[in-house]
């Protein structure tokens, strides 16, 4: 409606022969900007066959991820002048309730024969492999523990996974709830996190996320991320790179930029870029649109009807409770 891009949209990366069909329908249909995908799900179809049973899958199993990935990128190779990020490969890795570690439950080891196979795709984990379920405090106790992994502690699955990948170029870091989850509760825990994804994969290969959807504005983040340091002591020990002005603009927006083909981000100039939204907006938008945006008189389905009739009857609740009260004899 602006005649500038304002948001970028995931496909559904639902993996195996059996979901071929749905890959290619996706890609016709919608053209999305990247996919996005989760190995404990069970979201692979092994088999042709409509009625088999979903399964977990992992990013190196040449029989079920690899015929998606080689589908993937063949129509990257038409698609890319106009949708740069669709060889993005995000899936969610970590946030799990004590689980094996295995790559169906979302540890790492599956990520360096994909990322090997695969140059011409980007491996995009999302939460960087944290184990935990968004209360880190089992990272603390790992991290307190003296336990080392090539010299720093041994965070679960996190430090694995950034050594594991780190050869490889095509491979990228996400932090979205990792850092929301630590920086309120586990400060140190979120020094060593970045200190180790710096580290062993680099500035250049990290990018930020919110997970806003369950935290709310993303702009508490955004603030820590912009003020934190990682301690002196904590880089002179582990050899940890300091967290600079440049690393944390690359982070917060220049390497996703990068990743989905943005110009004209590093210039600061975006008015060239972002068109401001004309104020006959809502007369552009298609019917389908508003109805999906819900806006008055466009109600995308029976409940919302049903709710309006009901705010229209004027009708208020009682707030009557109803029940028994037991009291003593």
């Amino acid at each position: 409606i602006s005649g500038s891009t304002r948001m970028l949209a995931h496909g559904l990366l639902y993996v195996g022969k059996g979901n071929l069909d749905y890959i290619q329908e996706q890609t016709e249909r919608n053209a999305p900007d990247s996919w996005k995908g989760y190995n404990i799900s069970e979201s692979a179809k092994v088999v042709n066959n409509p009625n088999s049973a979903l399964r977990q899958w992992r990013h190196d199993d040449e029989n079920v991820a690899y015929p998606t990935f080689e589908l993937i990128q063949k129509y990257y190779a038409k698609l890319k002048d106009k949708k740069p990020g669709f060889n993005n490969i995000c899936v969610h890795k970590g946030l799990v309730p004590p689980q094996p570690a295995d790559p169906e439950h979302g540890h790492p080891a599956d990520l360096p024969k994909a990322a090997k196979d695969w140059p011409n795709l980007n491996f995009i984990t999302y939460h960087a492999c944290i184990r935990p379920l968004a209360f880190l405090y089992d990272s603390w106790q790992e991290v307190k523990s003296g336990k080392l992994r090539q010299g720093v502690p041994d965070i679960s699955w996190t430090t694995e996974y950034a050594i594991l990948v780190a050869p490889y170029k095509n491979t990228y870091a996400e932090i979205g709830t990792t850092w929301a989850s630590s920086i309120v509760t586990f400060p140190t825990v979120a020094a060593h996190i970045m200190g180790q994804l710096m580290k062993f994969m680099g500035p250049d290969r990290m990018v930020f996320g919110s997970d806003s959807v369950w935290y709310g504005s993303p702009q508490w983040q955004i603030d820590a991320f912009w003020r934190f340091q990682i301690p002196e002591d904590l880089r002179k020990k582990y050899g940890y790179p300091e967290l600079t002005l440049d690393a944390k603009r690359k982070i917060l927006g220049l390497n996703s930029a990068k990743l989905y083909g943005i110009k004209g981000v590093e210039s600061g100039n975006l008015q060239q870029r972002f068109k401001p939204v004309p104020k006959d907006y809502e007369k552009r938008m298609s019917k389908e649109l508003k109805r999906l945006m819900e806006l008055p008189g466009s109600t995308a389905d029976n409940l919302s009807r049903i709710k309006e009739k009901y705010a229209e009857l004027g009708a208020e609740p009682s707030h009557t409770r109803h029940g028994w009260i037991r009291v003593k004899s």
